[in-house]
């Protein structure tokens, strides 16, 4: 009876957390979403100035800028980007996804739509497998 009452205990428990990390993420993801997408237009804009600026560089060069440029953009982003989503399950996770939101100006309708965003089921990938559980 104990080791029935056990198992029931650690599936609860294990899906109880799961369940928490799968709405941090909800919260830290859509964030994350949007900085990258605000990178990804500042990458676009610099790139627009420079053709005006520099209308003599051939594609070939001008594409290899333009990578460049994304590559420093990624590895800046990474740390931080990576770096919430960690700590998106602690206590205060919600207040990381928040720091970001405000450190970088992130457009709040840009975060909100993200939000509303289909996950398209992936939360249930997170969650433990429960079944046999009324067998227990």
């Amino acid at each position: 009876m104990e080791t029935t009452r056990s198992k029931i205990f650690s599936t609860v428990t294990a899906a109880a957390q799961a369940a928490q990390t799968v709405s941090m993420a909800r919260i830290t993801v859509p964030t994350v979403v949007a900085l990258r997408t605000m990178a990804d237009d500042v990458v676009a804009a610099e790139m627009l100035r420079l053709e005006g600026r520099l209308p003599e560089l051939d594609p070939r060069h001008r594409e290899e800028v333009a990578r460049s440029v994304r590559r420093v953009v990624d590895k800046l982003l990474h740390g931080p980007t990576v770096r919430v989503k960690e700590l998106a399950g602690g206590p205060d996770g919600h207040a990381y996804a928040a720091a970001l939101r405000e450190l970088f100006d992130l457009d709040r309708n840009a975060v909100e739509a993200v939000t509303r965003a289909d996950l398209n089921g992936e939360d249930a990938a997170l969650l433990p497998d429960l079944d046999g559980l009324d067998a227990l």
